[in-house]
């Protein structure tokens, strides 16, 4: 089996997962209620998945590349595209903040920064210029109007 030459958000979302996990079992640090833990982690575990998967879907309705910094034909701007411009990230957060609280270790909110400055410096902000050099002013115009994130 080939491996791919790059990590993609994905990758870096199980590795993510897996530091969460893996710094548990060895300091263990708890910093919410077990009923916080539980409710809210799955609350925000389910959230992510809705996020993600449905920004996907739109993509997948518009054909066009969902890869990053694959060929982009159509700049989506409905569903979760008319409040932040970034849904799939967002929700990839999400549901690493529903992780965090699942395990319930203060120290998955290390992971979760790390994980963010990892998207947002090595996609994020390339992606947006590769979108103003496809869509031009209509990109222009997109991004003035709907926030980053949040």
């Amino acid at each position: 089996m080939k491996m791919p030459s790059r990590l993609y958000p994905p990758h870096y979302l199980l590795l993510s997962i897996l530091s969460i996990v893996g710094i548990d079992s060895f300091v263990p640090v708890p910093f919410v209620s077990s009923a916080i833990s539980l409710v809210g982690g799955l609350l925000f575990l389910l959230s992510g998945i809705v996020l993600t998967a449905s920004a996907a879907r739109l993509f997948s309705k518009a054909k066009t590349g969902i890869v990053p910094f694959s060929e982009s034909t159509k700049l989506v701007v409905s569903g979760a595209y008319r409040f932040t411009r970034n849904p799939m990230y967002l929700g990839m957060f999400c549901f690493l903040i529903g992780v965090t609280l699942l395990v319930n270790n203060v120290m998955g909110l290390l992971v979760l920064l790390l994980f963010f400055f990892i998207i947002r410096q090595l996609f994020v902000l390339k992606e947006e210029v590769q979108m103003q050099e496809t869509f031009g002013d209509d990109y222009a115009e997109f991004k003035a109007r709907i926030r980053r994130w949040i």
